[in-house]
């Protein structure tokens, strides 16, 4: 498909200066110092810069190049303001970049008032946030939105790309949506930057002698995350643990080609109890709401992406092999979804990923076909592991 240049869109301010204050911190952007918000360093209220925002000297000025957000403990607010950044390549012609360093800013003076017990379970909270300080893979832009894939940005409107990016934003893949309810409050759509956890790469090439970009974007979804062997299965409205959704993207000769592909942990109600063991036991739940929780989820994602084919890479047996029949039994009860079972790790173990024709030539019908679509030249083909 080729994308028509956008002669008029939404720019974030991109570089700031942080004015701390003994009562407030100052953000101001560079480009635009009359702009700005202030942050109250006693209870974090957030108001526009008026006259006297700034007045006298600050204890510190600093650069920023973003503000995550607002989050609220026991005794107070704290400030998420990105430190630092590196560009790491361009989304669609535009730049993206990668958070390097970011740090919350306390907005508690509350907390000498607290009692013994609140102000341990602030501390408590406090290096809960310093974990979330060094959160890997966070990626933003400044002026695209890295939420959305190519398929969707072409079937929205003329004039959308005009919107404040927070609008434009899937709420499903913005990291930090939570931490924005504040800034979004307040209308600083300006200094909202969504971003997104995930991964990023990107190459040059050539293909039949036509320079070629590919890249590679995943997109972490924020609904029922977890570490791999805490959160597994589905829940009740159908939302997979771990759901990433992949697109790969090829530029050449002024068009661009996308190829989506999402996967996640299989939708049914299982879990796996972590104990001292290398591999714990799965659980299945026998529950009477299991057959609605996936059809809610394949639902939802007929919906976003077309049609689907789910690809279940399991083992054949053991644990995985009852969780694999159990997923392959409601699964006939979805027709409009094809299913299909390949045992990964007993056709392909761990070296010998050429035997994955074997798969292909299971799917390659199908693959065809979506891909042949003029209105979604590369649908969406569903992919799980565990």
């Amino acid at each position: 498909m080729e994308i028509a240049p956008s002669t008029s869109r939404f720019k974030l301010y991109d570089q700031f200066e942080l004015l701390e204050f003994p009562d407030k911190y100052v953000v101001k952007p560079i480009e635009s110092p009359e702009e700005g918000f202030s942050v109250n360093r006693r209870d974090g209220d957030i108001k526009p810069l008026d006259e006297n925002a700034s007045s006298g000297s600050p204890t510190r000025v600093s650069t920023i190049y973003g503000v995550g957000g607002t989050i609220r403990l026991l005794a107070g607010t704290y400030l998420l303001v990105i430190t630092s950044r590196e560009e790491v390549g361009n989304f669609l012609g535009l730049p993206i970049f990668r958070v390097t360093a970011m740090k919350f800013l306390p907005c508690n003076e509350a907390l000498r008032f607290a009692t013994a017990q609140e102000k341990k379970d602030e501390t408590y909270f406090r290096t809960l946030l310093q974990a979330l300080e060094t959160t890997p893979g966070l990626y933003f832009s400044y002026e695209t939105d890295l939420t959305l894939n190519l398929q969707r940005r072409c079937k929205l409107a003329e004039g959308w790309n005009r919107k404040p990016m927070w609008k434009q934003a899937d709420p499903r893949y913005v990291w930090n949506w939570h931490l924005l309810e504040d800034l979004i409050e307040c209308k600083l759509d300006g200094f909202i930057i969504p971003i997104l956890q995930g991964s990023y790469q990107v190459a040059e090439l050539k293909l039949k002698n036509s320079p070629a970009v590919v890249s590679i974007m995943s997109r972490r979804c924020t609904r029922r995350l977890g570490t791999r062997m805490w959160r597994r299965g589905a829940n009740l409205e159908g939302d997979a643990a771990n759901f990433v959704e992949s697109e790969q993207i090829v530029e050449i000769n002024g068009f661009k080609f996308s190829l989506l592909q999402v996967r996640g942990s299989i939708p049914l109600l299982w879990e796996q109890i972590v104990d001292l063991s290398y591999k714990p036991r799965l659980k299945i739940n026998k529950h009477e709401e299991t057959p609605k929780v996936v059809q809610r989820h394949f639902h939802d994602l007929c919906q976003r992406y077309g049609e689907i084919m789910a690809v279940d890479l399991t083992d054949q047996h053991g644990d995985e092999g009852a969780l694999s029949k159990a997923y392959a039994t409601e699964m006939e009860k979805l027709p409009d979804v094809r299913y299909v079972s390949f045992d990964f790790h007993q056709v392909c173990g761990t070296t010998n990923f050429d035997n994955l024709g074997v798969l292909y030539e299971q799917i390659g019908d199908e693959f065809e076909k979506q891909g042949r679509r003029r209105e979604h030249p590369r649908r969406a083909e569903r992919s799980y592991q565990i």
